[in-house]
């Protein structure tokens, strides 16, 4: 079985996606933890006391308390897409405008309100 290529698009096009599902303001957008399914926005991330933009790059348990991801539980991991394991192929890939890679969680589906 072939592993699924991740989407990559430029950090200016990741960007306009972003807000055109969810709005201009990033603490709106939504992303989903490839290890537990756990949604979290950029507001939750500061709530928690964490900066807005570890909301594309770690899982919301980093920051409340949560261990490794558990089966069946999507309230929140300690999963980080530059770990070991990056996003388990589930992420994609942001290219910055000096041509570095990174990995990033992808965009929860739904639609903003």
């Amino acid at each position: 079985m072939e592993a699924q290529k991740m989407k990559e698009s430029s950090l200016e096009d990741w960007r306009k996606e972003g807000a055109e599902k969810f709005g201009e303001d990033p603490r709106n957008w939504k992303f989903i933890c490839p290890a537990c399914g756990h949604i979290a926005s950029g507001q939750d991330f500061l709530d928690a006391g964490a900066d807005i933009n570890d909301s594309y790059q770690e899982c919301i348990g980093r920051h409340t308390g949560k261990s490794a991801p558990r089966k069946g539980d999507s309230s929140g991991c300690n999963w980080a897409a530059y770990g070991l394991f990056g996003t388990l192929s589930k992420g994609r890939i942001v290219i910055t405008e000096d041509g570095k890679r990174v990995e990033v969680f992808r965009f929860a589906e739904e639609a903003a309100s």
